[in-house]
């Protein structure tokens, strides 16, 4: 592992449900920490769905083994995008996780 890797600040975001008072139900998010996160890989795309163009973003970052993750959080990369984490690699060999993401599109 090497410290120069990890320059990018990462935003760990928690969901929770919420009922609201008419009885709808919503997820917030909640900030947990600010962790150093290295890029591994970055990829765009455009899909085409009914005749309508969607740009489909996504990134894979490394963290340290010790932060507590979990699929279908959300990380936001300070001065960045927002992304929901799809997948969770463990690299136990290494004392990483990979965190598989896809930007949000609000």
């Amino acid at each position: 592992m090497r410290a120069g890797d990890m320059k990018y600040r990462l935003v760990l975001l928690e969901p929770h449900s919420d009922t609201s008072d008419f009885g709808e139900e919503r997820t917030t998010y909640t900030p947990v920490r600010t962790v150093w996160a290295g890029r591994a890989k970055q990829t765009g795309r455009r899909s085409e769905e009914v005749g309508e163009h969607f740009p489909d973003y996504r990134a894979e970052f490394n963290i340290r083994d010790a932060h507590p993750v979990g699929d279908n959080w959300r990380v936001q990369q300070l001065g960045g995008y927002l992304y929901t984490v799809t997948n969770i690699i463990p690299n136990i060999d290494r004392g990483m996780k990979t965190l598989v993401c896809e930007r949000v599109n609000e």
